[in-house]
């Protein structure tokens, strides 16, 4: 796991090293650069295999003409190097693989990969930069693109970095920022910097410095399909790659730990993952206090499988001190504070072990959250003709308290039935946490509200319940939840590894008949099957409950006066949100009641601490 970076069309050593300086706790055990004056590749390097010289980055194939600059694990590489034995290998890196494998079987050969991976490729017989992402977006990759010169880098801010050097102006992107508002998160391809997108997962993109053509193109699709087999051999076959998949993400030359919630998900991996290693397990949980800890059920699977167990209780004054750090590693606003847990996990992880596994993905493979199930109720509702739903949805702005947080609390979930398209309603559903369109009209942002972005929608799905959870694979998952994993890991140099989103898993996931994934109201029926034996019963039959951060009942308490001040000071949040409804808020958000005016306000004080962490100001 690494920090990669660089850019064409001009040679600049001082810039280099100042970019792979920002991404340095990403990789702090080594750095490299190299130029050709066409290209020029960055890397900050965390050894994790072959921890000699050999595996020092950028790395090139035997003749010098392939060059790699690359931020991930392929677990299956060494069944990959075994078919290039006509190549001449200098590292046992699973790096030095991907270019030989590239030079064997060109492009086609990220068919060939499983793993995690974001890279920078220079060809230097073709003159073209490749620029890739795994299927899933497990690892970010971002660029700018000026018609003549790419800049490339893991982290914006390393990007950022480069744009005084080149006289390039650092300007908000306002329609990443509508995105934010109303999402609480930035979702699609761009960012809060102008300019600054991201490389989609499962995507290429092909750069030439001699011309400036650039193509992006897809190399993987996820697809809807039917395997055969009854209910326990398709438990079997999933069980099979389940634990195939965790035992490729032990391949590591430094001791592996795992994150440990006491849920299904994170017990069974850990479960697995024990038994493949012959030194003491390490395992962390986070909690918040008496009221809001997982630490009973955490303590019970670790006692289950003998690790070495640690907690880690974060309090309010530990996040209002730790917030603007987390939102410089996080790159972007802090809407979900469920970054908070994987960052302070994270730090201490690293005390220990530099490589841990993780649990995110099952719910949205196998159904895992309760508005999977409303969604699939109400399927039928959104095949009614789209004027119907139109008209409710209009009806419910024009009401007189439409968009008064302090009194919508029931109209912001009429507004799911008021949606185009099921995939539409599951966005909404997810958007509830932001600020609601007719919120952000309230506060004097219509144009926000008017905006339409729209998702990466997934092709040739006929399954209700598989059309959202594709849905969410292909949006919720890699803009926001893996990114947050990465961001917090990585801000302490730890890498995560997540079983449950290997390729293989994921793609038979979607070949299990959906009435497996649901039944009788028990979600993650059939996840719940594959994982019984291993797991105490108490941790089967109890309540999902992931690693949830109380930042409303700080909102409204210990944060408050913190909250307070910082919105009342504001110059970002105020231009944002111009309607004299702003300070209605500020002068309520602290009240019981309803939760809108709470959430609202953390979402305009995480976007304030971004805007003065990274230097934006809105004119």
């Amino acid at each position: 796991m690494c920090g990669i970076c660089g850019f064409t069309g001009f040679s600049d050593d001082g810039l280099l090293a100042s970019m792979v300086d920002v991404l340095r706790h990403r990789g702090p055990d080594d750095r490299g650069t190299w130029s050709d004056g066409y290209v020029s590749l960055g890397h900050a390097r965390l050894s994790i295999i072959d921890l000699s010289p050999q595996g020092r980055q950028p790395l090139s194939n035997e003749n010098g003409e392939i060059w790699i600059t690359y931020n991930g694990e392929v677990y299956n590489y060494q069944g990959l190097r075994a078919d290039l034995s006509r190549h001449t290998f200098s590292s046992r890196t699973d790096t030095e693989v991907l270019v030989h494998a590239y030079e064997e079987y060109g492009l086609p050969f990220l068919d060939r990969l499983r793993g995690m991976y974001a890279f920078a490729l220079w060809d230097a017989r073709e003159k073209r930069l490749i620029l890739a992402r795994d299927p899933i977006g497990k690892k970010p990759l971002y660029y700018y693109h000026d018609g003549t010169t790419l800049l490339f880098a893991s982290e914006i801010k390393a990007i950022v970095a480069a744009f005084s050097s080149l006289g390039i102006d650092k300007v908000l992107d306002r329609e990443a920022l509508c995105g934010y508002l109303r999402n609480q998160y930035i979702p699609g391809d761009r960012t809060l910097i102008a300019g600054i997108h991201r490389l989609p997962p499962a995507c290429i993109m092909v750069f030439s410095p001699e011309t400036g053509a650039l193509s992006l193109s897809r190399y993987w699709t996820l697809r809807e399909g039917r395997e055969e087999g009854d209910e326990a051999a398709l438990a079997s076959r999933l069980r099979a790659i389940l634990e195939e998949a965790t035992r490729l993400r032990m391949i590591a030359d430094v001791p592996i730990g795992a994150f440990l919630s006491g849920g299904i998900d994170s017990s069974a991996i850990t479960a697995i993952a024990c038994r493949e290693v012959d030194y003491g397990f390490h395992t962390f949980t986070a909690g918040f206090g008496p009221a809001v800890s997982e630490f009973a059920f955490a303590e019970e699977v670790s006692r289950h499988l003998g690790t070495i167990h640690h907690e880690v209780d974060i309090g309010p004054g530990d996040v209002l001190r730790e917030l603007p750090s987390i939102t410089w590693h996080f790159d972007e606003p802090i809407g979900d504070a469920a970054v908070i847990a994987n960052f302070f996990l994270a730090r201490e992880a690293r005390k220990n072990v530099k490589v841990v596994l993780a649990g995110e993905g099952s719910d949205e493979l196998f159904g895992g959250y309760p508005s999977y199930r409303h969604g699939v109720r109400w399927s039928p509702w959104f095949s009614l003709p789209r004027f119907l739903r139109r008209g409710l949805d209009r009806a419910i702005s024009l009401a007189p308290w439409s968009g008064d947080p302090f009194h919508n609390r029931i109209p912001v979930y009429m507004h799911y039935l008021g949606q185009e398209s099921l995939e539409a309603a599951q966005t909404y559903a997810w958007r509830i946490t932001g600020i609601t369109d007719d919120e952000l009209r309230w506060l004097g942002n219509g144009g926000c509200a008017d905006a339409r972005t729209q998702p990466r929608m997934p092709l040739g799905f006929q399954d209700p319940l598989n059309r959202i959870l594709a849905l969410d694979c292909l949006n919720h998952l890699p803009d926001l939840y893996l990114m947050k994993a990465d961001k917090a890991t990585m801000a302490h140099s730890v890498e995560e590894r997540v079983p449950t989103l290997d390729r293989d898993l994921v793609e038979f996931a979607f070949r299990i008949p959906s009435s497996l994934k649901i039944r009788g109201g028990v979600e993650k029926y059939i996840w719940r099957r594959v994982v019984r034996d291993l797991l105490p019963r108490s941790i089967l039959e109890r309540p999902k409950q992931g690693f949830g951060v109380p930042y409303l009942t700080w909102v409204r308490g210990d944060l408050r006066e913190a909250i307070s001040q910082a919105l009342y000071d504001s110059t970002f949040a105020r231009k944002a949100l111009p309607s004299g409804n702003f300070t209605k808020v500020l002068q309520g958000f602290e009240r019981a009641g309803s939760n809108r005016p709470a959430l609202i306000a953390w979402n305009l004080f995480a976007l304030e601490i971004w805007a003065s962490c990274f230097g934006l100001d809105l004119a």
